[in-house]
């Protein structure tokens, strides 16, 4: 019962998640008969030094077979980075949210034992995953043959256990930071920044040798090495099912022995912090944030936005650091990029391949235009859920809104707290970006650097304001699922736009054409198209505003 509870409540997310990555799949497969047919190709990878391939996630040595081809351009960034979030999410919404918004004692009122509870839920997460998971090895099961992959069965269901143990794996360290503190934001922060330190340990270590040995005992090195589309099972398999089993079980365990909260305090009593009566309780420093909707909002995030922010500002310092090892290959690298179909790097978001063997356009590739705007979207738009539809859901709003203030000052307040956070996240990377131009020579320039900054701030604010207005037009929509999935189409309008003539007077309607538009974020300045994202930001915004101020409110 309560396990078929958590798939119906995950069921549009599920959905979408197994449409976009199936679509993915399919996009990845049709391209590489394209790589195999490019006779040239190959002499040009002997020229290219390992190094380089590591900081694009490929491996030299299989990328021009199907299954190293297909690995490194799915497998080994996307497919991890959408089951994760779909795994962490679940966690934090289906456990530890219920608890911190106090209905969890209300489902634990039945007669049902705690470890059943806990158990049946975590399970519905994992079953969740399961069938996702499912979707993408059907459809590359499907694709296989249909393009020529020659992929062995065995692999392809190897691959597919392999990512279902990952996803479990960082799942259940959700669970275990979940039942420690009670906080989705812990539990979802702690688990993506270990998720991330994890892959970037992994994907970097050929890179540094200083992050070998750490990426001996990182989750994402059993999950992928050796390459299990050619490997099949192996005894990375058996790490990630006993890590998964440990934490699930000592979180059970510490549910199962602990007090659950019962109640959520909306806005704490902050005067009694200030002036309460026990005169062993000081100020606090931090007491200010807790006054005011837009101080919670922030004080609730507190954590995730150090964890997400760092995050981006490590991807910056190994993209600065690893320029100087592709410029001194810059040929070998141009001919690379000549020799690979346009299609491979559309999907990454790069229309500009050439620019590659530019620094502005090497450090942009991950930072500025793949995973950076990923990770700035995913962080915004769920700050509008946490915030703002997550509190109507639980019946928290209203008593928010019973405080004498009005609706629009109240989610103007949340929308400016969750907009400040996303601000100071995308801070840190443009720090780095300052404080590493000189010294690795990339010679980019404050400004292009400040402005490559400010386009992705406002990428993010675009999402989160049309999530925003989604919510605020009926709150029985699922206005983070479809700004999620309008992002992913975007996304993929522009790098397809960029492809096909026919597709451009589209792809002018993407806010990532916007953004990124033919030239990399650090090759160009604060562009007139950035005006078009801060437009539509504030019409939406406004919009949402005012329908928010004339809907009934779920209690």
């Amino acid at each position: 019962m309560i396990l078929a509870k958590t798939l119906l409540d995950r069921r549009r997310a599920l959905i979408g998640y197994s449409l976009g990555l199936s679509f993915l799949v399919f996009w990845v497969g049709a391209l590489f008969p394209v790589l195999r047919d490019n006779e040239g190709f190959a002499d040009i990878m002997e020229r290219v030094p390992q190094e380089m391939f590591a900081a694009f996630g490929m491996d030299l040595e299989t990328f021009l077979t199907a299954a190293g081809f297909v690995f490194a351009e799915f497998f080994a960034l996307f497919a991890p980075l959408f089951i994760l979030l779909f795994v962490i999410s679940s966690v934090t919404g289906e456990i530890v949210a219920e608890e911190r918004d106090g209905l969890m004692d209300m489902v634990l009122s039945n007669p049902v034992s705690r470890r059943r509870v806990f158990l049946e839920k975590a399970a519905g997460v994992a079953v969740g995953s399961f069938l996702t998971v499912t979707a993408i090895t059907a459809s590359l099961l499907i694709t296989n043959p249909a393009f020529g992959l020659g992929l062995q069965v065995g692999g392809i269901l190897a691959t597919g256990l392999s990512l279902f143990l990952l996803g479990s794996t960082f799942g259940g360290v959700a669970l275990l930071v979940g039942t420690l503190t009670a906080r989705p934001a812990a539990a979802g922060g702690i688990a993506g920044m270990t998720a991330f330190l994890s892959w970037f340990a992994t994907g970097f270590s050929n890179l540094f040798t200083w992050l070998e040995g750490v990426a001996a005992l990182s989750p994402f090195t059993w999950y992928q090495e050796p390459n299990p589309l050619t490997a099949g099972f192996g005894v990375g398999y058996l790490w990630l099912a006993l890590s998964t089993l440990v934490l699930v079980a000592t979180a059970t365990m510490l549910f199962d022995r602990r007090d659950i909260a019962i109640e959520r305090q909306v806005l704490p009593d902050v005067g009694s912090l200030l002036w309460g009566r026990t005169a062993r309780i000081s100020r606090p420093r931090t007491a200010w944030l807790l006054s005011t909707p837009f101080g919670k909002t922030l004080w609730d995030r507190r954590r995730t936005i150090w964890a997400w922010g760092g995050g981006l500002g490590l991807l910056a310092l190994a993209m600065f650091s690893a320029w100087p090892t592709m410029a001194r290959d810059a040929d070998a690298l141009a001919g690379l990029i000549t020799a690979m179909p346009r299609e491979a790097f559309a999907v990454f978001g790069i229309t500009n391949p050439e620019a590659l063997v530019t620094p502005a356009g090497f450090i942009s590739s991950r930072t500025y235009q793949s995973i950076g705007p990923i990770v700035v979207i995913i962080f915004c738009v769920r700050g509008v859920s946490t915030a703002l539809v997550g509190q109507e859901k639980s019946g928290t709003l209203d008593l928010v809104l019973s405080n004498p203030s009005s609706r629009r000052r109240v989610i103007a307040s949340k929308l400016a707290g969750v907009g400040l956070s996303a601000g100071l996240v995308v801070l840190v990377p443009t720090a780095v970006a300052l404080l590493g131009d000189r010294p690795w020579e990339t010679e980019l320039g404050v400004g292009p650097i400040l402005a490559a900054g400010a386009g992705l701030f406002l990428l993010g604010s675009f999402f989160t304001a049309l999530a925003l207005l989604l919510w605020a037009v009926k709150a029985s929509l699922p206005a983070v699922p479809i700004a999620g999935f309008v992002a992913f189409a975007t996304f993929m309008m522009n790098g397809l736009g960029a492809l096909a003539d026919g597709l451009q007077p589209v792809r002018l309607l993407s806010p990532f054409y916007w953004y990124f538009g033919d030239t990399p974020p650090l090759a160009k300045g604060f562009e007139p198209a950035y005006f078009l994202l801060l437009i539509g930001t504030a019409l939406m915004v406004t919009l949402a505003v005012s329908r928010f101020g004339r809907r009934d409110i779920g209690i």
